[in-house]
């Protein structure tokens, strides 16, 4: 019986999985807590990001994922500590300002709704208030993330890394940081 090939997504799940059963330190935790997200497992990611954040307590990208799985999983006070977490490690990430000022304006909303209530004036008769949305996710922090980037550099896959550093800088350019690490890449590639 042959194998059938697998699809990026289970490869590197695969590779992810391997590399934190390897070091359970490993920042590895940071793209299968994305890749659970992305399969809409926030529990399971809620779990991998509270287990990663034990070893790396000041890892904003892990923060924000574990922010964004507790906003999947309801848990929207948890989720607005965490994105608070994000900012105060890194004020310029506009990912988690911009979620932080969602849950500020569904939590305004909700207790407009409730003194509302409260005094009598709801809707008016025969029109209903439907189910408050769910944020749409972004793709911003999907898989390309700067801690995935780390990984695949800690294990040795520069070219994977560089591709990811990039896709950052595209969307973050003023990351000066993530510069300096595509210019280390670039020399460590030109070197080989």
């Amino acid at each position: 019986m042959t194998r059938a090939p697998e699809t990026g997504g289970l490869a590197a799940g695969r590779f992810l999985r391997e590399a934190l059963e390897r070091d359970p330190a490993s920042l590895a935790f940071v793209g299968l807590a994305d890749l659970a997200l992305r399969e809409d497992r926030p529990e399971e990611a809620i779990r991998l990001c509270r287990s990663g954040l034990s070893h790396h307590p000041n890892h904003s990208t892990g923060h924000l994922l574990l922010a964004l799985a507790l906003e999947r999983a309801g848990e929207e006070d948890e989720a607005v500590r965490e994105l608070q977490a994000v900012l105060e490690l890194d004020a310029g990430n506009r990912l988690a300002a911009r979620r932080l000022a969602e849950a500020e304006r569904r939590r305004s909303r909700r207790e407009g709704t409730k003194r509302e209530e409260e005094s009598g004036a709801g809707a008016p008769d025969g029109e209903e208030k439907g189910p408050e949305r769910p944020v749409p996710e972004t793709g911003e922090i999907a898989f390309f993330t700067f801690s995935m980037a780390e990984v695949f550099e800690q294990q040795g896959f520069f070219e994977k890394a560089l591709l990811i550093y990039d896709r950052v800088l595209r969307l973050q350019p003023d990351r000066g940081d993530v510069r300096e690490r595509i210019e280390r890449l670039k020399r460590k590639l030109d070197a080989a």
